[in-house]
């Protein structure tokens, strides 16, 4: 059993796959799967022969397998289990082979913007936490103006550092930083455009 990716993500998928193979010397009859997926995230529809969390198999001959693929829309962050269980009406000489567990979890991409504030020119460091690495990020703003930009390609680790530009002649006020990518639910960040000077420590001056 495995699932991909590992770890998922929030507003992604998550592919189960059970791979079902018999190693005995006769026909393996009666095979049921007991999926054993975790109640708090979304799945299905379930593959045909397969309800209420169980699927019966086609009998398999010795050396064959057969495979059952599962598909999960995870919505929350989390860390759980997956155990799945064969049973069968026919003879098993070794029952010690025939549950499997994996661990499942689930990341919650975030972003910050550092500062938080800033006016009109001035670009702001967005740093993002938890998201597919490779995926390419895209950051815009919410109200205003975007400016025209490469997308961003989180590190192994899920991080990155991108620079977001507020437009010289752009609205200030509340706003919000939004990233949008594949492989996830679109996350924000609040960000305020002012009328002022910015000086260390990130203070606002204003007018």
């Amino acid at each position: 059993m495995r699932a991909q990716p590992s770890p998922g993500y929030v507003g992604g998928k998550v592919v189960v796959t059970y791979t079902v193979r018999n190693g005995a010397n006769a026909f393996a009859t009666g095979l049921r799967l007991r999926l054993g997926l975790p109640g708090n995230i979304p799945a299905g529809p379930l593959p045909a022969g397969c309800t209420a969390g169980q699927c019966a198999l086609p009998d398999l001959a010795p050396g064959a397998s057969t495979v059952v693929r599962v598909l999960l829309s995870p919505d929350r962050a989390l860390r759980t289990t997956i155990t799945a269980t064969l049973t069968t009406t026919g003879t098993d000489a070794d029952r010690s082979d025939n549950v499997s567990r994996i661990p499942l979890r689930i990341l919650q991409p975030r972003i910050v913007s550092v500062p938080a504030v800033g006016k009109p020119g001035f670009v702001t460091s967005v740093r993002g936490k938890d998201f597919p690495p490779g995926a390419p990020v895209r950051l815009s703003w919410n109200p205003g103006l975007t400016a025209a930009a490469a997308p961003t390609f989180p590190n192994p680790d899920g991080t990155f550092i991108a620079q977001l530009l507020i437009l010289p002649k752009d609205r200030t006020g509340p706003r919000t930083i939004t990233a949008k990518g594949p492989g996830f639910s679109p996350v924000t960040t609040d960000f305020l455009v002012v009328l002022g000077t910015i000086t260390p420590p990130d203070e606002v001056i204003r007018r």
